[in-house]
């Protein structure tokens, strides 16, 4: 009996350890199965994952039992995890891009499994691999994937002051998809990009934003791809100005002011100058509080009279006046010129008499006005304030009866207004008794 029991104690441990290694080999494809690896997408950033699905068959086309091992292997990247078991037949695994960029080629295997040959189609943008092992796919990995790059400005034209312009690139892969998380880097022959690399978003695009006052080439790349748009610079609103005395010669450098309440009135001539964008509108500030607007400029010059008051102190009063502006696309510019208003001559007059011989009779006067432009001039030939006679002239003569001395006087009244006199004395010794 004892050595019965040692026998079939022996049998069992050896039994026990062959089920024990057959539980550790693992469950692989009959020989003639099949499989085909998809994956939901053939293009990938760096760093991004993309899920992949082996299914496998035997050569009946039914699934392989539940639990079969299926392997995974890559050129580039990482697949996690490595080996799975199917169910239903069917395994699935995540490939991992990594941070390089490349092509990674991926296979599924299973024992005698093998990929049959065909036009593996991968997900996402729907891509075809080609005539090829129904066990392998290939991912495009970072910008190994970009094919084009288009690139477009918005506003397309900055101002003559300048402005900042919104720049996007648009990144597709082969097949005209949208490939996101791809670095584009930007650059501008003039002005300055920030940022200068952007990622694109889920539609592909990256975006910056370009500011520059010149007409300026912009330019997207990604990968080996490239492209550039110019933004262009438009014209500007822009207008001239003139000043000129409202009467007589000369420029507003320098305007006398010549009437009774102590202004000088100029014309100004303003017009929109060659070239410039159309106006929406133009205002001239005088430089005195005061301002007029003067509307598109589209027919022409447009001629403007303004008083400006002298100074009160003697000294010259100065004034800025200045032409703004603005065009359809809110541009606007403005241009300036100086009045300077000097203080009025004062005015004097200069009495002269003339006798022929000394002493005689007939005295002949000459009134010479200075500061001022006479209108009249009041004659008192004898002193007595009383107003002998009137001239348009400062020039007249008198015939004395008296041998005496006479005080005259003329007293002169200008076109602004203003009045002076003077006085002279004449002694006649000529009179016949």
């Amino acid at each position: 009996m004892t050595k019965r029991t040692v026998h079939v104690s022996a049998l069992a441990i050896a039994l026990g350890m062959l089920l024990a290694a057959c539980d550790k080999v693992p469950l692989i494809a009959p020989t003639g199965s099949a499989i085909t690896l998809n994956a939901n997408s053939s293009t990938v950033p760096t760093n991004g994952t993309v899920g992949l699905t082996a299914f496998v068959t035997e050569s009946s086309g039914t699934p392989v039992q539940n639990g079969t091992t299926v392997r995974f292997t890559t050129t580039l990247g990482t697949v996690t995890p490595a080996e799975t078991q199917t169910a239903n037949g069917v395994a699935v695994a995540t490939f991992n891009a990594g941070a390089n960029s490349g092509i990674a080629t991926i296979h599924a295997v299973s024992g005698g499994a093998g990929g049959g040959s065909g036009s593996t189609t991968n997900g996402g943008t729907g891509t075809t691999t080609g005539s090829t092992a129904t066990n392998m796919v290939t991912i495009t990995v970072g910008v190994a994937a970009v094919k084009t790059v288009g690139v477009n400005a918005s506003p397309t034209s900055v101002g003559p002051n300048g402005g900042s312009v919104a720049v996007t690139a648009s990144v597709l892969d082969p097949n005209g998809g949208s490939l996101a998380g791809i670095p584009v880097t930007f650059s501008a022959d003039h002005g300055g990009v920030d940022p200068g690399v952007a990622i694109t978003n889920a539609s592909g695009q990256a975006t910056t934003t370009l500011i520059t006052s010149v007409e300026t080439k912009v330019t997207a790349t990604a990968g080996t791809a490239s492209a550039t748009a110019t933004v262009t610079l438009r014209a500007g609103p822009a207008v001239t100005i003139k000043c000129a005395p409202a009467s007589g010669n000369g420029t507003c450098a320098a305007v006398a002011a010549s009437d009774a309440a102590n202004t000088a009135t100029v014309t100004f001539d303003v017009a929109k100058a060659t070239g410039s964008s159309a106006l929406r509108d133009a205002t001239i500030n005088f430089g005195d509080g005061t301002s007029q607007g003067l509307g598109t400029l589209a027919g022409g010059t447009v001629t403007v009279a303004h008083s400006y008051a002298g100074s009160s102190s003697g000294n010259s009063a100065t004034y800025t006046a200045s032409v703004t502006a603005t065009d359809l696309d809110n541009e606007r510019s403005t241009v300036s010129t100086i009045v300077n208003v000097t203080p009025r001559s004062p005015l004097t007059i200069d009495l002269a008499a003339a006798q022929a011989p000394p002493g005689a009779p007939t005295v002949a006067f000459t009134a010479t006005v200075a500061g001022g432009v006479a209108q009249s001039f009041a004659w008192d030939f004898d002193g007595d304030g009383t107003v002998d006679a009137t001239t348009s002239s400062g020039k007249t003569t008198r015939v004395y009866t008296a041998n005496t001395r006479y005080t005259v006087k003329v007293t002169v009244q200008t076109t602004d207004g203003r009045s002076a006199t003077a006085q002279t004395d004449v002694l006649v010794s000529g009179v016949s008794p």
